[in-house]
């Protein structure tokens, strides 16, 4: 987050040269970065441990999420929803990916308080201060922890009285302090530490940026609602559809018909919004079809109030576990309950509306299942070929630590990132001077020599859009600029030409001959980063879109 920071990461590949020079990616999550602390302390890097004490987080975060469903919804509903949630696509990530821990471990503590909340209103005491306590250490768990206490909100806001002294709001925002409170000294001590996120367009702060915040919750939250109920990958609101290529492929349209249609990020987006216009279908169904299953509505309301701070990230189906319970309550008590309110049905409408809401219904459950399945054996067989590309690379094994090593155009992030360190931890190889990438993303390329000590780099593709604005490292308030320019140790990057605020031809000058030996440049190639020599002075050479292959 500090300049000096920042400047170190550049250097060593972790952050590109792109990157905005205020970039802050600061996440406050104390109790889960220490866990990771003690996994090192105790397990050096045997990962298999590491991934052990993920699943037994994941397990308490199903068992927290069945002692709420439990309490609020009839057994066979209960049971449904909590088999649906466990096969959710959600967890794959957090539970496959180490460094997304937090999620389960924030969310496992939210709903704990959750269930405490319930037990607290139903009894007083001392139920009410377990509730404040689980949900503060919740919430240093991370950001996570707020979506799943917005269930909390919408119970005291949503739910029945009572007595009639619970009736007024006075008596209810009274009541919610036990949940309130937390949120409120989280986001207090948040700001007053520096815990931000600035200049980043995979990330917006709700509390840095308010308006930019307020414009992705408009187009977020109902991304994140076609992932949730109709199976649509969220990830494809930033990646495109493989849709567009089969409608193309098919000739149905002329591409010069196509570029005039809106953008899938807009689709994506319209999409959304029908989505939740299903979602309140739905719930129209389940409140007025006279259903024997019933979900308290809060429970509802709390799964699309929980989606509301997940807009502060890129949607991806990873943040959707606080929102899953809530609607999967509602799907299962609709997939039970609407056979038997379809045959007492007095009217044809009625009739259609339970059909309509069992068929979505059952779509989810079979998407959620079929998709989580194909998640997990992507996650292990990219992972499994990430590695062994890592493993695979040209990188300098004698005198490594004078050695500047450049990725010409990187085919993934793995490799844009951590191929040294990989190469530390599996082979025990020392990390080069320097480890950079000159291009944004893995497009097509001519590199031309200038000098002996320059290149320019120019792309060849107009679909230069998020490769480095927006993107992780910088927002779209900062766009890149013809002339701007970055300094780094042995290398001096000008901006030529940019195209939608992206750089297309850039200029490295480096300290010495491209030619001399402690220089690697690796390109992506079908059998992994190769070495390449590059053109002589005023020759070039064209690369082709960067390729990454099974190199097991």
């Amino acid at each position: 987050g500090t300049p000096e920071d920042n400047t170190r990461l550049v250097d060593f590949g972790h952050l590109p040269w792109w990157s905005h020079p205020k970039l802050r990616l600061r996440m406050w999550r104390p109790l889960a970065s220490a866990l990771m602390a003690l996994d090192f302390r105790l397990f050096d890097t045997d990962a298999r441990l590491h991934h052990v004490h993920s699943l037994l987080w994941f397990v308490l975060l199903l068992w927290a999420v069945g002692r709420l469903l439990w309490r609020t919804l009839p057994p066979s509903a209960a049971s449904l929803s909590l088999l649906m949630f466990a096969t959710a696509p959600c967890h794959t990530l957090p539970v496959g990916w180490l460094a997304n821990r937090s999620s389960l471990t924030g969310s496992a503590l939210a709903f704990i308080a959750l269930e405490r909340a319930l037990v607290a209103r139903e009894r007083g005491g001392w139920h009410k201060w377990s509730c404040a306590l689980v949900s503060v250490i919740a919430l240093l768990c991370g950001e996570y922890a707020l979506a799943a206490l917005c269930y909390g909100l919408c119970l005291y806001a949503l739910a029945p009285a009572r007595t009639e002294a619970e009736a007024p709001w006075r008596a209810r925002l009274r009541l919610s302090l036990p949940v309130l409170a937390p949120l409120a000294l989280y986001l207090m001590v948040h700001s007053l530490i520096g815990s931000d996120i600035v200049h980043s367009g995979y990330y917006i702060s709700p509390m840095g940026s308010p308006l930019q915040f307020a414009r992705a919750v408009l187009t977020r939250v109902p991304v994140l609602s076609a992932d949730l109920l109709l199976g649509l990958p969220s990830f494809q609101y930033n990646t495109g559809s493989p849709l567009r290529n089969w409608l193309l492929s098919l000739e149905l349209i002329s591409p010069e018909v196509w570029v005039r249609l809106p953008d899938w990020s807009s689709v994506h987006v319209a999409i959304g919004y029908v989505a939740l216009l299903l979602g309140l279908g739905l719930y129209w169904v389940h409140r007025t079809q006279l259903l024997e299953q019933r979900a308290p509505s809060w429970l509802y309301l709390g799964a699309l109030a929980s989606l509301v701070p997940c807009a502060g990230s890129l949607p991806e189906d990873r943040l959707l576990i606080a929102a899953t319970p809530g609607a999967y309550a509602l799907c299962a008590c609709v997939l039970l309950g609407a056979p038997r309110a379809f045959r007492h049905a007095s009217s044809r409408k009625h009739k259609l509306a339970c059909a309509l809401g069992w068929l979505l219904s059952a779509w989810v459950l079979v998407s959620s299942v079929t998709r989580s399945r194909d998640d997990v054996r992507n996650i292990r067989a990219s992972g499994e070929i990430a590695r062994a590309w890592c493993l695979n690379a040209d990188l300098p094994k004698v005198d490594a630590e004078h050695a500047r090593v450049y990725v010409v155009a990187a085919a993934d992030f793995n490799t844009a990132v951590n191929l040294p360190w990989v190469r530390l931890l599996e082979q025990k190889l020392a990390p080069p001077l320097s480890y950079r990438r000159l291009s944004a993303g893995p497009m097509p390329l001519i590199i031309t020599r200038e000098s002996d000590r320059s290149l320019v780099l120019n792309v060849l593709t107009s679909d230069l859009y998020g490769t480095a604005v927006p993107a992780l490292h910088r927002d779209a308030s900062a766009p890149v600029l013809v002339g701007e320019h970055h300094t780094l140790p042995g290398l001096e990057v000008t901006v030529l030409e940019v195209m939608y605020d992206n750089p297309s031809r850039i200029r490295f000058e480096f300290d010495r001959s491209v030619d001399d030996p402690s220089l690697w440049f690796l390109v992506s190639t079908a059998q992994g980063l190769r070495r390449r020599q590059l053109p002589a002075v005023g020759e070039q050479v064209q690369l082709p879109y960067a390729q990454y292959g099974d190199v097991r």
